[in-house]
């Protein structure tokens, strides 16, 4: 037994070795050097005179197909990384559309925006205007992205075949995810707010729905997740970040499988555009770029029915009213008045009464509630661009650009205006002149005290020569050097037979200008007509001023005998001043000639040495009325959403509003 053993090993001890080199790039290298090895042993170990070629070993070779499993597998390793890549170049492009609407906002919030609809652009030139730039530079970007590809040599995004979508799926994405940031300029009030928002709801919608279905790509072999992938997939085109994300994602996986193909000798080159790969993403936002655009668009323009006729007053205002959502007393309760051409018409009114809130119906800013406005026979309601051909503004606070000067704004809203191009710099240097910007006009406006800023304002509103102007304010901050040279302007635009609205606080300004005004409290019409009318219907009387004489030189003025006239002939009047030889009284209850003709029969005999009899001024007649408002501020209205919420008056409950 162990003889037989020690045979066996005997045996096996190896006395020759053959080592065999082969080239590991075939997939067959090792097999056929490994038959060329075996073939030449048997050969060499045959019988002398044996004939070799009647000897021989037949080698077949034939390697298992990869599995569609073992495929996909391959795939996504492959392309685990370029995905990664995918996310990062959509990281990026999230902040680039977000940066869009800051300017924006800031000036819609500023009022810019409007003040340029005011001047005549229409909103559909506004927004081409700015999707044109905000395009010009988002490609710079663009550009970058795909200099950085080429840079670091991505096969699958810069070769021949794939760098052309690559450029298509930017800036496609640029095109649709542009508007769509456009209606987040009405929601928000602040810059900075928006773009960290936006940037990440753009950062949460392009990571999240590529990542999520790109891993449930490798649970295909399961329906249920198959065909929640494929419904997903389908949502999800609506959003334009996902179109990228995922277009970038399909774009390396097409490479990758050309990459396999190309390992077994096979020439699989798919084009890109197909449907099944990146086409659906292409088609989809250049869909999405047209409605988001036109849905903005919408946003923009109000759409009412048109029921107003043209009449002869440049504006008509017919039972228009405010309620702001979620109360219940009107900002503006059905006001009437019309302006004819050459009248300038004044809105007075403590501050909450209504005044700004019918500006900015009439121009627009803001939604009418119900009634009627037009302006040159255009309706506000319909016809808001007409509208807007007709009319300067000049809104409470100024919606100037601080980056331009005031030269460079007069200009712009020339343009704006239609003025002719030769035309435009003898026309800001006359607005310049009139309002006293001449030092001024070659510096940002950023950088004018307020009372340039109004001045500037003014100037913009005016521009143009349009049928109406409206003033909000105008004077507000200004000296009173400025404030002459304002209402000779004023002047010289109603004497050119245009209409010119003003609010204002300064009684002196509305006695200067107003043909006629109307005083508003809590929304509401409480007086309209001429200045002289206002005064003999809501006037407290007349005011009584006399001089006293002495009876004789060095002697003190004896007053007594004048009192006690004045409050015999004129019972219930009211001493106002009384001094060395001046008496003041007010009487309420007299007509103006009883006044004359009692105190010039007696003015020997009361030694008067001069009297006047003035009016009740505009002021006292605003003060009455602004009582009112206070009275009725009184009024405290809560929320209807409000737990138990109660209308009060004085600290009374009167009504329950429920819940």
């Amino acid at each position: 037994m162990l003889k037989d053993i020690g045979t066996f090993l005997r045996y096996m001890e190896t006395q020759n070795n053959v080592k065999v080199w082969y080239n590991n790039k075939g997939w067959h290298a090792m097999v056929s050097f490994m038959n060329v090895a075996n073939n030449a042993i048997l050969r060499a170990n045959l019988p002398k005179g044996a004939n070799l070629d009647e000897y021989g070993i037949t080698a077949i070779n034939h390697p298992l197909n990869l599995t569609k499993e073992q495929l996909s597998e391959i795939t996504v390793l492959v392309t685990s990384v370029d995905a990664v890549v995918a996310i990062c170049v959509i990281f990026a492009m999230s902040f680039v559309p977000a940066s869009f609407v800051l300017y924006l906002i800031q000036e819609r919030v500023t009022q810019a925006k409007h003040l340029q609809f005011v001047s005549g652009v229409s909103p559909l030139v506004y927004w081409m205007a700015n999707f044109l730039w905000d395009m010009v530079n988002y490609s710079i970007s663009a550009a970058l992205v795909v200099e950085i590809f080429i840079f670091f040599d991505k096969k699958c995004y810069t070769s021949p075949t794939n760098l052309q979508p690559l450029i298509a799926l930017l800036m496609l994405y640029g095109w649709s995810v542009t508007p769509m940031m456009y209606p987040m300029s009405f929601i928000f009030s602040v810059p900075s707010t928006a773009y960290v928002s936006l940037s990440c709801i753009n950062l949460f919608i392009g990571i999240n729905s590529s990542a999520i279905t790109f891993i449930l790509d490798l649970f295909e072999s399961t329906t249920t997740f198959y065909r929640f992938n494929q419904l997903l997939k389908t949502v999800l085109l609506l959003f334009p970040h996902y179109c990228l994300g995922r277009g970038l994602i399909d774009m390396a996986m097409n490479q990758a499988v050309t990459d396999i193909y190309a390992r077994f000798g096979e020439d699989y080159s798919p084009d890109p555009y197909k449907w099944d790969f990146i086409g659906k993403n292409l088609f989809c936002m250049a869909v999405e770029g047209v409605v988001y655009f036109i849905l903005n668009i919408f946003f923009q323009y109000r759409f009412f029915l048109d029921h107003c006729e043209k009449n002869g007053d440049i504006l008509r205002i017919r039972d228009l009213s405010k309620t702001y959502s979620g109360t219940f007393i009107p900002a503006v309760d059905r006001i009437c008045v019309g302006v004819s051409p050459g009248e300038c018409f004044g809105l007075l009114g403590v501050n909450g009464a209504g005044k700004t809130t019918t500006f900015k119906m009439l121009t627009g800013d803001i939604d009418v509630t119900s009634g009627e406005a037009s302006v040159a026979g255009h309706s506000v309601l319909t016809n808001i661009l007409d509208v807007h051909q007709n009319m300067g503004y000049c809104p409470q606070f100024d919606a100037i650009d601080e980056l331009l000067t005031g030269r460079e704004h007069l200009h712009l809203y020339a343009r704006l205006r239609g003025v002719p191009e030769a035309e435009i710099s003898r026309v800001a240097e006359w607005a310049i002149q009139k309002l006293g910007l001449s030092e001024d006009a070659g510096r940002s406006a950023g950088t004018y005290s307020g009372g340039n800023k109004r001045k500037l304002s003014t100037a913009i509103a005016m521009i143009g020569c349009p049928a109406l102007v409206l003033l909000d304010e105008p004077t507000t901050g200004m000296d009173p050097l400025s404030r002459r040279f304002l209402w000779n302007s004023i002047m010289s635009v109603i004497q050119d037979r245009r209409a010119v609205v003003l609010t204002s606080h300064s009684m002196e300004e509305c006695e200067a200008l107003c043909t006629r005004l109307a005083i508003m409290v809590n929304g509401s019409f409480k007086c309209l007509g001429t200045i002289q009318h206002l005064k003999y219907k809501f006037g407290d009387g007349y005011v009584v001023t006399m001089k006293i004489r002495a009876a004789a030189p060095g002697c003190t003025p004896d007053l007594n005998p004048a009192e006690a006239f004045m409050e015999n002939t004129f019972p219930g009047c009211i001493q106002r001043e009384k001094h060395y030889n001046t008496l003041q009284y007010k009487i309420s209850s007299s007509s103006l000639a009883r006044i004359f003709q009692m105190v010039l029969s007696n003015k020997d005999k009361l030694n008067i040495e001069d009297y006047s009899v003035s009016q009740t001024t505009l002021d006292q007649v605003f003060v009455n009325f602004a009582k009112q408002q206070s009275r009725e501020d009184d009024t405290i209205v809560l929320h209807p959403k409000a737990a138990g919420a109660q209308q009060y008056i004085n600290n009374t409950p009167i009504k329950s509003l429920g819940k």
